[in-house]
């Protein structure tokens, strides 16, 4: 799928590895907890899943689970790869999503964020981060309940 990100950037988002020459090296999670959505109060762009930067050594997989720890203090319990889409920015970029299952919520001084944020439903209004409101993202959520993986 073929989209313009809120930034004005092109951007390809795929449901099967392999698509792009870029390497990823950001990741997106898409998480649940206790049957709600788990997000991160970004201190900038508002509400979001969590996601960053892969660190150097690190596999896109224990990024994931440590950006989730970092941003909102859950623990992973699961995670799976879902998919990965190209931003093509000045500087272009590969990022993979993830779904994960989160086990508890620990409280943490470090947190990066506002720290999480629970919600039973995604109404994404000017609250939320411009990353939450493109057509990415709303394919990226239609592909997770059409998954009924978190049918509860």
């Amino acid at each position: 799928m073929k989209y313009k990100d809120l930034n004005g950037f092109t951007c390809e988002l795929f449901f099967e590895p392999g698509h792009f020459s870029i390497a990823s090296r950001h990741v997106l999670v898409v998480s649940k907890f206790q049957g709600q959505w788990l997000l991160t109060d970004h201190l900038v762009r508002g509400l979001e899943f969590p996601g960053g930067k892969v660190e150097a050594g690190e596999s896109l997989t224990a990024a994931a689970i440590r950006e989730v720890y970092e941003e909102t203090g859950a623990v992973v319990e699961s995670i799976e790869w879902l998919a990965e889409y190209m931003v093509y920015s000045e500087k272009p970029f590969c990022k993979t999503v993830f779904t994960a299952t989160v086990s508890r919520l620990e409280t943490s001084p470090l947190l990066e964020t506002a720290g999480a944020v629970m919600a039973d439903e995604l109404e994404l209004d000017d609250r939320f981060s411009f990353l939450m409101r493109d057509s990415g993202m709303k394919e990226i959520l239609e592909k997770v309940k059409q998954s009924g993986k978190w049918s509860d």
